[in-house]
């Protein structure tokens, strides 16, 4: 789940996207409502309520469900929490849920803005645009300006699952330029990079802005970046220093694959996931760069997810091309985001993870 939200004067406004990290229920089909309350201390509940997804127009679309629900604004404080479970229903009466949260706080209630697409007016709920998108600044009170922070600075992808070096610790980046916008304001970010969003408040928000293709990869060099999971340094150096990035590309899959058709298969599989860890995982860096991304890549989506206070562990059940593999991941700290979870990593995944990198370099797709 991602959200967003604006307060109005006597309630909160939250707009939420769900997507399924399984890619197997087809939430757009089957997700049939959300229920939600609100507990306070102690657990009181202080408000219940249910939403049918088909009463909302334009719910859904072919990968997630969108919706929105109101909040009293009298309830939106510590240590209260938003509940939610999306229900899913499948043949006859079968029905399946996923649990989120959200953290009330008072600080929610400062931001009566909101930023939405230029074209649709849908809110911007994810943490990335592109350089082509326009959105508007929505703001009932027109003396409240956005004041923006741009940051330049490249993130490294993530180590491998049984790596023992040390986490390379953030750095303290500075902005290198700012702007201030003002309400109604249509805008485009133009330089890529990373962006501070209502800077100096208590809701500031990181947006990550990348090229227009994003969150798919279709330009060679961008292809070309992703291969650091599947490849030696060796590779990695050759591959890089290639005159000509999209034919280094073709003939690393053929190279693997053997043959043009299976080469396709590969790179429409490989390449979809990057898309849907890009979708799912930006946060401070674009999302296949990140421990979650790297994982759903390689090992493809996980068959359960549960999340626990800061924690969230995938499994991966044994499976004729795999054997049992869990994968926890911690929520950390971020200044842009609320989307930054670091894996908690073993040596004891060295065989799984080589296991894995081996049938992709075999040409096996079906995991």
């Amino acid at each position: 789940m991602q959200y967003t939200w604006r307060a109005t004067p006597d309630s909160v406004h939250f707009y939420l996207s769900f997507y399924d990290v399984s890619r197997l229920m087809e939430l757009h089909r089957t997700a049939s409502r959300l229920t939600y309350l609100v507990r306070g201390e102690n657990s009181e509940v202080l408000l219940k309520d249910t939403v049918q997804v088909a009463e909302q127009a334009g719910a859904g679309n072919k990968e997630g469900v969108w919706m929105d629900i109101t909040v009293p604004k009298a309830i939106v404080e510590s240590p209260n929490i938003l509940h939610f479970k999306l229900w899913q229903r499948f043949a006859g009466e079968a029905s399946v849920h996923s649990d989120f949260k959200i953290d009330l706080q008072p600080g929610m209630l400062g931001k009566t803005a909101l930023l939405v697409n230029a074209g649709t007016g849908k809110p911007l709920i994810q943490s990335y645009i592109t350089t082509s998108d326009s959105l508007v600044l929505e703001n009932p009170d027109t003396t409240a300006t956005m004041q923006v922070f741009y940051f330049s600075t490249e993130f490294s992808p993530a180590l491998p699952p049984m790596s023992q070096r040390p986490e390379l610790q953030p750095k303290t980046i500075q902005p290198l330029d700012s702007l201030t916008i003002a309400p109604q304001d249509t805008i485009t970010f133009e330089k890529e990079g990373l962006y501070l969003l209502w800077a100096g408040t208590p809701y500031a928000k990181g947006l990550l802005v990348e090229p227009w293709s994003y969150p798919m990869v279709t330009m060679a060099k961008e292809m070309l970046q992703p291969l650091i999971y599947l490849t030696t340094s060796v590779e990695r150096e050759k591959l890089f220093k290639a005159s000509d990035p999209k034919k280094a590309v073709d003939d690393f899959w053929l190279s693997v694959a053997g043959e043009k058709q299976l080469a396709r298969e590969l790179i429409r599989t490989y390449y979809g996931r990057v898309e849907h860890a890009n979708k799912l995982y930006t946060s401070h860096k674009p999302g296949w760069t990140t421990d979650r991304g790297m994982i759903y890549m390689i090992y493809g989506p996980p068959s359960d997810i549960s999340r626990v206070a800061n924690t969230e562990t995938w499994i991966y059940r044994e499976s004729d091309m795999q054997p049992y593999t869990k994968f926890v991941f911690t929520k950390k700290q971020n200044n842009f985001t609320e989307n930054h979870y670091e894996l908690i990593r073993r040596r004891e995944y060295e065989e799984s993870w080589y296991s894995a990198v081996a049938k992709w370099r075999a040409g096996i797709t079906d995991m």
